[in-house]
């Protein structure tokens, strides 16, 4: 995927709104993406069963990537509407891009799109295992809001786009 020369950060990726038109570098990532099935059963194993969760999620209210210089996928957020203002978040940072703040980039530009397009709540299920999600969440504004022994919930009230700015 990446050279191993490349060192990215958050200072030299391109994060920008993705659809369609970026489904085959999204796939690239998710097909080379570990550990698979590593958040809640997400990304799927089965190759057929992780493209056709690709196109749903290209559907979806907001759709945000980080791209390396090279053109490359190594992050993708997604917030699927599930009911009026309120929104679940996913995101994936591919395991050579990780621990460089591109995840909080990542999350901080879809939060921005999501006040924008006037949603007023965003959520997330993860593993109550996945620290690094969990910190990642809470340096962005999130707060824990249900935690079961195999999930945990998190969650956001979000303000206008200028006070979101205020975790950068």
């Amino acid at each position: 995927m990446l050279a191993t020369s490349e060192v990215l950060d958050r200072r030299n990726v391109q994060i920008r709104s993705i659809g369609r038109a970026e489904r085959d570098p999204l796939i690239t990532m998710y097909d080379r993406f570990e550990p698979l099935g590593g958040s809640l059963g997400l990304p799927s194993y089965k190759a057929e069963v992780r493209r056709a969760w690709i196109d749903h999620s290209l559907r979806h209210t907001v759709n945000v990537a980080a791209f390396s210089p090279a053109g490359e996928v190594v992050g993708h957020c997604m917030l699927a509407a599930d009911e009026p203002g309120s929104a679940e978040m996913a995101i994936f940072v591919h395991q050579q891009s990780r621990r460089r703040g591109i995840g909080r980039t990542l999350l901080r530009a879809a939060l921005e799109r999501a006040a924008a397009a006037g949603l007023g709540r965003v959520w997330s299920l993860t593993s109550p295992d996945n620290r690094a999600a969990l910190r990642l969440q809470e340096s962005c504004g999130f707060r824990l809001t249900k935690s079961m022994p195999l999930e945990a919930e998190m969650e956001i009230d979000l303000p206008g786009s200028e006070e979101l700015r205020r975790y950068n």
